[in-house]
Order: C-alpha cells, then structure tokens, then sequence
C-alpha cells in the first residue's frame, strides 16, 4: 500500500540529512537567515541554488514559512480550487483515474497542483486559471511521445521547463469532465505504466 501524502512529507523530513547533509531545522535556518518570506520563490531558490527536488523544496518552504503543508489534505484541496471550483469535479475525476491504478498509488495535494506518484511521479493535475486542468504525464522526451496503442491523436503539448529533471514532459488540457476521454484515460495509464516499468 501506497504512502499517504502526510507520511510522504514526513519520510522526506527524516531523510534529509542523509540526502542533503542538513536536517530540517539547519534548512529551516538557512532559509531564514536568506530573508526569504514566500514559499513559492522560496522553493523556487531551493531548487536553483541548492539542487533539491521539487517535492523536498516545497515541503521545506512551507515548514519555514508556513503554506499548504500545514492544512490537511481536505483543507489543501479546499486552497487549490479556492475561487475555481468548478474545476474540482475534473480534478476528482482524474484523481479516482489514477488512485484506480494500482494500491501503490498517492497523490499528494501541493500548492498548485495534484501530483501522482508510484515510486516515481508519473502525472499531475495541475489547474490553470479557472477555466481548465492540465493533465501532466511523465512521457519521456521523445517527440512525438511514445504512447499507448488504438489511441486517437490527443493535443498533446509539450511542457517547457528549465528543469531537465522534472518528469512531466507533456500536458493535456482538460476544460471539462467530459473531456477526459477513455484516450486521456489511456495516456495517464500509459505513463503509470511506463514508471512503473522504470522508463525515464
């Protein structure tokens, strides 16, 4: 059985000074005396000066500065589609999807987006203004993407990204429930898929 998000959060605290020769408090403390008071720039700085991943730099932001990881998962839910809610029921409907890929499934409410992950982050839901959700995919870097077979062309569209370590690769916009296909349904498998079969 999956890690929920809260026991994820926690396993990354304990492991940091393992991986980062710092533990909380010493990061805590670096990002204090930085000056820095928000915690989306604040993990933005973490990633570019210091390396880290972008889950560890979010939950360290929000531990010094206070943010999304305070609330409960029914609270962080609330906060992202604050003012959108009628994004929500496309969130939920891609979230049953991929929670219904396997038991080793969590998904992780952060402050901008849903993320899926099964030992590896295979897709996001991110929402966009408040008129669409973009279903992120871990699809690699070909282009065009290696998909499943017997799939209808999808506007699939390319994610730009400083980061050459951010998994996400590819993006559906998604403005209704309705337009989560069994196609889209098909792709968010395919990268399940692909994750757990250890592709990049």
């Amino acid at each position: 059985m999956g890690k929920s998000p809260d026991e994820m959060m926690a396993a990354i605290l304990r492991n940091l000074p393992a991986k980062t020769g710092r533990d909380a408090a010493a990061w805590t403390a670096l990002i204090k005396a930085e000056g820095l008071v928000e915690p989306k720039a604040c993990a933005r700085w973490l990633k570019q000066a210091h390396g880290l991943g972008g889950a560890t730099a979010q939950v360290l932001a929000a531990r010094a500065l206070g943010g999304i990881h305070d609330l409960t998962p029914a609270q962080r839910l609330d906060k992202l589609y604050d003012g959108r809610e009628a994004l929500r029921p496309i969130g939920d409907r891609l979230t049953a999807l991929a929670e219904g890929l396997g038991a080793e499934v969590t998904s992780t409410v952060l402050s901008t987006m849903i993320s899926f992950s099964a030992g590896l982050k295979f897709a996001e839901a991110k929402p966009v203004g408040k008129g669409r959700i973009d279903l992120g995919l871990a699809l690699g870097r070909e282009s065009p993407p290696v998909g499943p077979p017997a799939v209808s062309p999808l506007p699939l569209v390319p994610v730009k990204t400083a980061d050459p370590s951010d998994r996400i690769t590819y993006r559906i916009p998604l403005a209704s429930v309705d337009a989560i296909s069994g196609d889209v349904a098909a792709w968010l498998a395919h990268a399940y898929a692909r994750t757990r079969g250890g592709g990049p």
